[in-house]
Parts: structure tokens; C-alpha cells; sequence
């Protein structure tokens, strides 16, 4: 996929800040970006057949030609701004820099710092896909916009702010930001389109500059905005999901003096490609998002998103029973009652489906190892508590996955994960992170159904100079699930 469009005439889409954002001094409070995704419920793409029958009138949008130095360019230009707007207008001491902040920076060099938890886990993957999509909006490919983005996040580093470079920022930037950047590149495509006119068209493109603010801005600038033109072919991959669920939930610290709490509770599950089908020509052709939103636990309690690398097929089309490798990248941010925990992770493994019956009835699976190249959890204080500051450090892990599934829509599905983290920035210690769920959907119709959740999630801290910690809660969930729409690639049929 590419960034911005143009015609083509051939007959027949803390204490220290984050770019941008000002270091929160209670915890960063996401909420703002990501309940933009609600929009893709309203926003969806026309059914398959609306889009194959465009008119052969129309020019194809093709992205053009390649810009690198613009992207560059606009990338510096989000570091400028956001520092400005930092000095100007929130007045942080932190953002004044100048010759004599470079000079000392330079010389010094990588520090781990002890930033806020949401400003690390979120924020600054955020601000990192600003930006990667820098690049995508200017028709640069998925590997020739990562090293924007970790230029990007170095010169912030170094030059944005007058505090030492932070190493653990420097990392959740640049991958944090690829990989949340390559999705909401192909989540903008899917909500464009390029035939829609009046009311639709706009509201289209709003809410794709809403998600890709880079993408949306250099498409107004450049005049597409209004432009009518056929939707080019890769705008929508051959399998897609979009699935809302909304209910209400229950949660409960386990613990002898533990009351529960209760509150509504959105999730949106987005699912872009099919393992088994997809052509493996570009990073991210697979992509899953997991979003979870409730007002009583920070607003995002759950932003969980992998992106396909690299995978292989092991089995025919035709086959009863579909076996698949696949390599991804895994970005994972938790807030939960028992801990605050997030990652930047390469998994492999291998995804299984077999067809049980006349009925279309499929039992999936999926297993799958991690090497978490740098993790987070909120810190210990042995005085006052959980914190909200991070320790950092790498670590492994592994899932394990089991669904059964007709046409698409999930009626029982079981997952357990574990993590390994150790702590390298911090306090000194061994971080075990066990998280298991259960769900159920009843289907009332092909796109409702009613549903219920059951999870578990439990931490376990083995300190060298405090006393270790165990913390558990548990989870209830019961909800309204909505397909609005979807397309079914090999692995439902």
C-alpha cells in the first residue's frame, strides 16, 4: 500500500516530553487517539461488489512518485513543531534547548530514564507513526520509512529535548512507531475511498486524517481531498474483519479486602488479511488489532497489534486442515488492577485450522514463541506501592490460542499467555506475567451476537532488595457483539 494518491491515466487507496505531547504528570491518558478507531464501526468500506463494478472511466489512484526528502522533511518538521509547542504554549523547562543542550547531549549520550508508564508504552509509539506514515504518505515503501522513523525519534532525543537522550524512548519510538504506524497506514485505506462524493467523501477523509494525521494532511495539501478517481486494487486485502463489542464489565483485585468495580466496557477487533491467503509480498499483509476501552481503568485498558513479517504456507489451498508459519511484530500495552505492562516483540510460530464439519464449523489455533526486545512494567516502591513510572528490560514469552469459528464469526475461543521479563532499568528484578481468557458468543443474526468474557491475570516480582509481589485480578465481561462487515478469506471458509 501507499500513502497519498494521485491519478494515473490507465482504465480500470514524566518529566521529559514526547514529540508533541507534554510528559503528563499522573500517567499519560491515550483515550483521545485511540476511541478515533470507534469511527471504522460508522465508516466501513463499501461491500466488495460496490467497489469491483467502479466505472472503467475513472483514473486509477496510484501513490506517484517517490519523495524521500519531503518525508524526511515533514518527519523534522512534527520535532520542530511539538518542541515549540511545548516551549510556547505548555512552558516546559525540558523542551528549551539550543547549541549548549546539543553540544552536552552529544557528549554524553544514552541514559534510561524513569518516564511516566503511558508516556512510554503509548505516546511515544504514537508519535513514533507520525513519523513512519511521514514517510508512506510520501510514497516511500514499508522499509524505506524505518529509518525515518528512527531518525526521527534520534534527533528528538538529541536535539528536542535539553535532558540527557533517553535510550528506552529512543527504542519504543522508532519500532513502537513502526508498527502502529504500517497499521493505521492500511486501517486509513480502508476507510478512504476514492469514488465516495459529498457528505461521505468528507467525513471519510476526516476520519482518516483522525487516524493518519500524516496521510491526511499531505492528501489535503495535494488536492485529493475531492479528487474522484477508481479505489486502487490493494486498498482492501482479500479477508477482513471489523467487529465492536460493547457491555459492561466487572473486575475484581484478588485479595481479602477486594471489592469489585463495575463499568462499560468497548472493544474493537480489527482484522486486515488472512494468514492463510495473503501474498506475502509486503511486511504487515496480516495485520490484528485489539482495543480495549472502559472509563474506571485509564481509558485504554488493553491496545494489543501484530503485523505479519513473514510467513509460509505448508499446506494446500484445497486441504481440510491449513497450516501456516508465520514471523510478526507484536506491540502490546496492558492496564490492568494488577499491573501496567507493554512490549516491543518479534513472535513466531504456527498458525493451524481444520474444517470439523458439513456446517462450515473451523477449530483454529495458534502457538507461537516471543523474544521481547524491551518490555516495560509499572515499577515498585516498597513504601507506596505500585507506581506509575516503568522498569525496562527484555525478556521471552509464549501464547497459545484456540477458537472454533463458522464464516468469520468466533463462538468459543481460549488464550494463555506468559511473559518473562528482566528488569534492567530499575529496580533489580524477575517479572512473571501470566494472562488467560475464555470467551463465548452466542449469534442472533450473520452480524450480531451476544457474548460473554472470563480472564485471569496474574504478576508475579521476585525483587533483589524488596519484597517480591504477587497481584492477581479477574475479569468478567458480557457484551453485544456487531460485525458490520466482512470479507472471508481461505482460512474462515
Amino acid at each position: 500500500m501507499s500513502g497519498g494518491y494521485r491519478a494515473r491515466a490507465t482504465p480500470v487507496n514524566g518529566t521529559r516530553g514526547g514529540p508533541g505531547v507534554p510528559r503528563p504528570r499522573r500517567g499519560a491518558d491515550p483515550r483521545r487517539t485511540l476511541t478515533t478507531l470507534g469511527l471504522l464501526t460508522v465508516l466501513l468500506p463499501p461491500p466488495a461488489t460496490a467497489q469491483e463494478t467502479a466505472s472503467a472511466t475513472l483514473p486509477v489512484a496510484t501513490c506517484g512518485e517517490k519523495r524521500p526528502l519531503l518525508a524526511t522533511a515533514e518527519a523534522l518538521g512534527v520535532n520542530l513543531v511539538a518542541n515549540r509547542v511545548n516551549v510556547w504554549v505548555f512552558e516546559w523547562d525540558w523542551a528549551e534547548v539550543g547549541w549548549e543542550s546539543w553540544a552536552k547531549n552529544l557528549e554524553l549520550g544514552w541514559q534510561w530514564d524513569k518516564t511516566q508508564f503511558g508516556t512510554n508504552m503509548f505516546l511515544h509509539p504514537y508519535h513514533g507513526s507520525l513519523y513512519f506514515d511521514a514517510g508512506r504518505a510520501n510514497c516511500l515503501s514499508f522499509w524505506e520509512s524505518v529509518p525515518i522513523t528512527f531518525l526521527g525519534s534520534w534527533t528528538w532525543e538529541y536535539l528536542g529535548e535539553g535532558k540527557r537522550p533517553a535510550l528506552n524512548d529512543f527504542w519504543m519510538t522508532g519500532f513502537g512507531g513502526v508498527a502502529i504506524g504500517e497499521i493505521m497506514h492500511r486501517v486509513s485505506s480502508a476507510i478512504l475511498d476514492e469514488q465516495a462524493t459529498g457528505g461521505e467523501r468528507l467525513t471519510r477523509e476526516i476520519a482518516a486524517l483522525f487516524v493518519n494525521p500524516m496521510r491526511g494532511v499531505n492528501r489535503l495539501v495535494r488536492g485529493e481531498w475531492n479528487d474522484r478517481r477508481a479505489n486502487p486494487p490493494d486498498r482492501l486485502p482479500g479477508s477482513y474483519m471489523f467487529r465492536t463489542s460493547l457491555g459492561g464489565r466487572t473486575i475484581r483485585e484478588n485479595g481479602p479486602d477486594a471489592r469489585p468495580t463495575r463499568s462499560p466496557t468497548l472493544l474493537i477487533d480489527i482484522t486486515l488479511g488472512d494468514v492463510f491467503e495473503a501474498d506475502r509480498s509486503s511486511p504487515f499483509d496480516v495485520i490484528t488489532l485489539l482495543a480495549q476501552i472502559s472509563p474506571d481503568g485509564g481509558g485504554v485498558n488493553i491496545l494489543r497489534a501484530t503485523g505479519r513479517l513473514w510467513g509460509n504456507e505448508l499446506t494446500p489451498l484445497e486441504s481440510w486442515h491449513r497450516h501456516a508459519l508465520f514471523v510478526n511484530q507484536r506491540f502490546d500495552y496492558v492496564n490492568n488492577p494488577a499491573y501496567h505492562f507493554g512490549e516491543q516483540s518479534i513472535e513466531t510460530g504456527l498458525a493451524s485450522s481444520w474444517r470439523t464439519g458439513p456446517r462450515g464449523l473451523r477449530l483454529n489455533s495458534r502457538v507461537a514463541a516471543d523474544v521481547v526486545m524491551l518490555g516495560a512494567i509499572d515499577a515498585w516502591d516498597e513504601f507506596r506501592g505500585s507506581r506509575n513510572y516503568s522498569d525496562f528490560g527484555p525478556g521471552v514469552g509464549a501464547i497459545a490460542e484456540v477458537s472454533l469459528e463458522r464464516n468469520g464469526t468466533r463462538y468459543l475461543s481460549w488464550y494463555n499467555r506468559v511473559r518473562y521479563l528482566r528488569t534492567v532499568s530499575g529496580e533489580p528484578a524477575d517479572h512473571t506475567i501470566l494472562f488467560s481468557g475464555f470467551d463465548i458468543t452466542v449469534p442472533i443474526t450473520p452480524s450480531f451476537g451476544v457474548g460473554a468474557h472470563i480472564s485471569g491475570d496474574r504478576r508475579k516480582s521476585y525483587f533483589a532488595e524488596l519484597d517480591d509481589v504477587e497481584r492477581s485480578y479477574t475479569e468478567t465481561r458480557v457484551y453485544l457483539s456487531w460485525i458490520p462487515d466482512r470479507r472471508l478469506g481461505a482460512g474462515a471458509r
